[in-house]
């Protein structure tokens, strides 16, 4: 055997004398820890101008770029995009940025205001590029939360700055840092609440370490509506953690001197904290649109819950495990053996003995990934397959007191947000968007547990992180020009008024979006002779926007009549578009 590859001499014993708690090893000073954090941001700006900032990774994006372009328009910072069929159709049920809502007197398309009031004045100075540093940001944020609490489990100075980097650059955040999105804050919150619980369980339990995890989830749930799910997840776990009757390790406390007002302070500091930050979430809508609407979205996620659960089941394999975005039962199974070979590495290469059963399902695992890699660039869906690191967490957190409370906290959520999540959007997406803060702990604590394992499969744990981040940087790349080109022919039609009755697809151009642009959504068949009135009475013909292959274009709508139909090839599908004029035009 090699030196230094026998498992289980551990970093944690090297460091720690085989005692769990906080690493020995000396703190880097502040500077160095503010240098690489400004590295990692140079190197999301440097990735970012691979990115065509006329497109996005997905449709939310869209309505939020729309927004900001309006908001800079006007110079205010209304967030009101307006609707230039209001007359006619007063609910914005035909707007083209499918899901805007009227909100009073405003139609709104955003769903949070913080991501977007912080990357309003980028945007106004240096547009999209300049407005993307807010999520660039969000994942720094993020990397740095993965180092303290690889540090708070034992690993050495070495091993939490590997943390810090596989998080920032071999992660879907690094997906996420590239796109307008609340993804990478709301991870980051999440994950420094965490933060504060652990200290809260192995240093002191005080009702200030509560309120800081309770004002970080709340702040996150101003974002992320899973962050409600992971809060109460996390508290919960930490409060048994504390509680005098649970064993003495077993969510990593230490077990002396414990009393039950531990927990009841901890609890009462979270609570007051997470109160906090709904309420000031709640009063800047207030103030900004005269109503709340996050906590309707909330509500209406919590009513939605449990319901179609064989549908649920299958979007939580596919966001937990899938590596392509296709819903066949191949795709999951595929998915779930590469969950399987992985635990299996991280299980057998921990321990003394025959290492070929394990390499030979690491061969298996990297043939699987390279499989996909060379299927192309394209949606990875499954959390285990965009984060590798997560399943050595998932296996190695419980030989160990110290890494036991954060895999709880990530496992044990998995569940509830699966059962409350959207439905509908599990396969265009990257590394399962609503389980990113599942991932971030997991990986972090696989990574400060990696010291554990063969340097063979330190390495190929690193390797298969890093291979699919680049495809999905590859993938974000390439999706946005695609996009670009897409704005590109549209914007170049004669007509006067574009229609659509692919619903989210005008929301994806959101780049090209104003209050002047004429963009409708025919969400249902029967509003073509609506579409085809209102874009009458504009003047300058429409254009009707359709999936190639599906029904053939109608012959009249409303009172247009068919005057030709252009093909196209956007995303690879084809699609057409179907002109109409008055009569004899």
């Amino acid at each position: 055997m090699a030196e230094g590859d026998a498992p289980g001499t551990a970093l944690g014993e090297r460091v720690q004398g085989g005692a769990d708690g906080p690493s020995a090893s000396r703190r880097a000073p502040w500077w160095h820890v503010a240098g690489a954090a400004v590295a990692l941001l140079a190197a999301y700006v440097a990735l970012s101008f691979a990115m065509d900032p006329r497109g996005f990774l997905g449709t939310d994006t869209g309505g939020k770029v729309a927004t900001l372009e309006v908001m800079v328009d006007r110079g205010d910072w209304d967030p009101d995009v307006g609707w230039w069929a209001a007359v006619a159709d007063p609910e914005a049920d035909l707007h083209g940025l499918y899901y805007t809502a009227r909100v009073g007197d405003r139609y709104v398309n955003v769903t949070t205001l913080p991501l977007i009031y912080a990357a309003r004045p980028l945007y106004a100075v240096g547009g999209y590029r300049a407005a993307l540093l807010v999520p660039m940001a969000g994942a720094v944020a993020a990397a740095l939360a993965a180092r303290a609490l690889a540090r708070r489990l034992g690993a050495d100075d070495r091993r939490a700055w590997l943390a810090y980097a596989v998080v920032g650059l071999a992660s879907p955040l690094a997906v996420y840092a590239l796109d307008l999105w609340e993804h990478t804050w709301g991870v980051a919150l999440m994950a420094w609440g965490v933060v504060a619980l652990v200290d809260a369980v192995g240093r002191r339990p005080t009702i200030g370490r509560g309120l800081l995890a309770g004002l970080a989830f709340g702040a996150g749930a101003a974002m992320r509506t899973e962050s409600l799910v992971y809060g109460v997840v996390a508290v919960g776990a930490t409060l048994v953690a504390l509680a005098p009757a649970t064993p003495a390790g077993w969510l990593g406390s230490a077990g002396e001197g414990r009393r039950w007002g531990d927990p009841v302070r901890v609890g009462a500091g979270a609570l007051a904290g997470v109160a906090v930050g709904l309420v000031a979430n709640a009063a800047l809508e207030v103030a900004v649109l005269g109503q709340t609407f996050r906590a309707g979205r909330t509500g209406s996620a919590a009513a939605r819950g449990g319901g179609a659960l064989a549908d649920r089941l299958e979007e939580a394999v596919q966001t937990g495990f899938n590596l392509e975005a296709t819903d066949t039962t191949t795709a999951m199974a595929t998915g779930v053996a590469l969950a399987a070979c992985l635990a299996f590495v991280a299980w057998r290469a921990s321990r003394r003995g025959d290492q070929v059963p394990a390499q030979v399902a690491a061969a298996a695992a990297v043939a699987l990934v390279g499989l996909r890699v060379l299927d192309g660039p394209g949606f990875v869906p499954g959390l285990v397959a965009t984060t590798p690191f997560a399943v050595a967490g998932a296996v190695l957190a419980w030989r160990r007191p110290a890494g036991r409370l954060p895999a709880a906290i990530a496992l044990a959520a998995l569940p509830l947000v699966w059962l409350f999540q959207y439905r509908g959007g599990a396969l265009p997406q990257w590394g399962g968007r609503y389980v990113l803060t599942s991932g971030l702990l997991l990986g972090a604590v696989g990574v400060a547990r990696s010291g554990e394992l063969r340097r063979w499969a330190q390495r190929l744990f690193v390797g298969l992180a890093v291979a699919i981040t680049a495809l999905g940087l590859v993938w974000t790349s390439q999706r946005t020009h695609d996009i670009a080109d897409v704005l590109d022919d549209v914007e170049a039609r004669p007509e006067r008024v574009v229609a659509t009755d692919v619903q989210f697809f005008l929301r994806e151009l959101g780049a090209g979006y104003s209050e002047d642009v004429r963009w409708l959504v025919v969400a249902e068949p029967e509003d073509l002779d609506e579409v085809g009135a209102i874009a009458a009475d504009e003047g300058g013909g429409l254009a009707l926007l359709q999936v190639d292959g599906r029904r053939p274009p109608p012959e009249q709508v409303g009172p247009l009549v068919l005057q030709g139909v252009d093909e196209y090839t956007w995303l690879d599908v084809g699609f057409r578009i179907a002109s109409y004029g008055a009569p004899g035009s």
